[in-house]
């Protein structure tokens, strides 16, 4: 079986992985609302890093589908955070990377 491994390789400020082409970091601190849109354009690939630069990709019905309970309410919209500050203790940060035209990649990185 093989496997597909994504990463965001820091030292480049980019995403690596299958398939994924040349990519710049958005240098932007996103609202949820903005996010939201985001995540439901056609041309979005998704993932959550759960650990380390390991991202773990998700599908677009998943996750709009535990939108409200699990992402939009734990969303981190500031360059700080604490988990205490959060209900469920834990948040995501939300970074957002352009490849070519109009794609776009956006990681949720957990923080608990």
């Amino acid at each position: 079986m093989k496997v597909d491994y994504f990463f965001i390789n820091e030292a480049e400020d980019k995403i690596s992985g299958p398939n994924i082409e040349s990519n710049k970091k958005v240098k932007k601190i996103f609202s949820v609302e903005e996010i939201k849109v985001l995540i439901e354009e056609p041309d979005v690939l998704l993932f959550v890093n759960k650990h380390d630069n390991l991202l773990e990709p998700i599908f677009k019905e998943e996750l709009l589908r535990k939108w409200d309970k699990e992402f939009a309410s734990n969303i981190n919209t500031n360059d700080y955070g604490s988990v205490d500050d959060y209900e469920n203790g834990y948040f995501y940060y939300i970074d957002v990377w352009k490849m070519g035209e109009n794609a776009k990649i956006v990681v949720f990185s957990l923080q608990h």
